[in-house]
């Protein structure tokens, strides 16, 4: 479990590090935070969009600056930097260290979400021993050592959990808007962080894809049972796709952990291609079959929806792909950012009707 307060014991006050990339895409981490939690978020690194606003960049996040550097963020009162991209391989950018040591000399905290674990680095552990400042290492992952026991009835909530044609397909972000949809459909709802962003703005979760291949279901199988206690729908955030040539063992521990219900598939419309990979995706009903025989051996469920991310589509367009999609696959579909989650929280009913839980 990852928890930090602020330095008055009350909300953060996080600058992001996000240099030359600041944007939806490019800032997976940034975004994420400033769209949930923009009240955590004091102001935003970026030397190549200083003067601008996150409003004017994202669309969303209102006044929060950008800034150019460190020095420039301390008048809006920081108490933590956080590293606010996801890059592939989870490596620190070389040329961002010396805002991490800048921020350190201050004072500040690091929230670092990468592979790299800064709190390892002589230079930065000595520094921020000596400034009284802590580095948090989201996926710091020593105590996670248990393999799956296979117990699903032990899962007293139902399971949802969103996989994906690809990366970067929108698996957090529908999770999290079902999440707050969910209570007014008769559910107390939970949103299950597995990677940096989900846990950055929950505090807490699971960091999946940086456990040993052996016990990542059995993180899952443990994170799900303790959650089970107090709330009686958990909204797993899925990682990667089980196609994808380099990431597919994150997303099949994420399936055989999670054991679902139900699962939400997430798609970016006119994608053709696999993230960094000249491999064409199959067709949307072909991860629906395979996402289903994959795990009908071990606990039968069921596709239940189609989440797209149509943020580069004009409304008329987007509202075509989504009837389009769900021509092709019979199956409920809509932008969960843009028009809601309704379609899939109705389409979980049936599992009320399994779980005697009150409408």
């Amino acid at each position: 479990m990852f928890l930090v307060e602020g330095g008055d014991g009350g909300r953060r006050r996080i600058v992001i590090l996000a240099e030359g990339c600041f944007t939806a895409l490019e800032a997976k981490t940034a975004y994420g935070l400033i769209r949930y939690k923009p009240e955590d978020v004091a102001a935003v690194i970026d030397s190549t969009r200083a003067g601008k606003t996150a409003q004017e960049i994202l669309g969303l996040g209102g006044k929060i600056p950008v800034v150019k550097d460190v020095l420039s963020s301390l008048p809006y009162k920081p108490d933590s930097l956080l590293i606010g991209i996801a890059p592939r391989g989870g490596k620190l950018p070389s040329e961002w260290r010396k805002e991490i040591v800048s921020a350190l000399e201050n004072g500040l905290n690091i929230l670092n979400g990468l592979h790299d674990i800064l709190s390892n680095d002589p230079e930065l552990a000595t520094l921020a021993n000596f400034r009284n400042a802590k580095i948090w290492d989201l996926r710091e992952a020593k105590n996670y050592n248990k393999v799956a026991d296979y117990k699903p009835e032990k899962i007293k909530s139902r399971v949802v959990l969103t996989v994906g044609t690809d990366c970067r397909s929108g698996k957090m972000i529908t999770a999290m808007e079902m999440t707050r949809e969910a209570n007014q459909f008769g559910w107390n709802p939970c949103f299950v962080a597995t990677g940096q962003t989900g846990m950055i703005i929950t505090g807490e979760g699971v960091p999946i894809d940086a456990i040993k291949g052996d016990f990542m279901a059995g993180a899952m199988e443990d994170f799900l049972m303790k959650k089970s206690k107090d709330y009686d729908l958990l909204l797993v955030e899925g990682q990667g796709t089980i196609l994808h040539p380099g990431y597919s063992g994150v997303s099949l521990a994420l399936l055989h952990g999670s054991l679902p219900d139900a699962m939400v598939l997430c798609h970016f419309p006119g994608k053709k291609n696999f993230n960094n990979y000249d491999l064409p995706l199959p067709s949307l009903s072909e991860y629906i079959r395979l996402h289903e025989e994959i795990i009908r051996p071990l606990k039968p469920s069921k596709m239940i929806g189609i989440a797209l991310n149509t943020s580069n589509l004009k409304e008329k367009e987007a509202r075509r792909e989504i009837e389009k999609t769900e021509n092709e696959t019979n199956l409920p579909a809509t932008d969960p950012v843009r028009f809601g989650s309704s379609k899939f929280l109705k389409a979980l009913e049936y599992l009320k009707v399994k779980t005697g839980v009150n409408k």
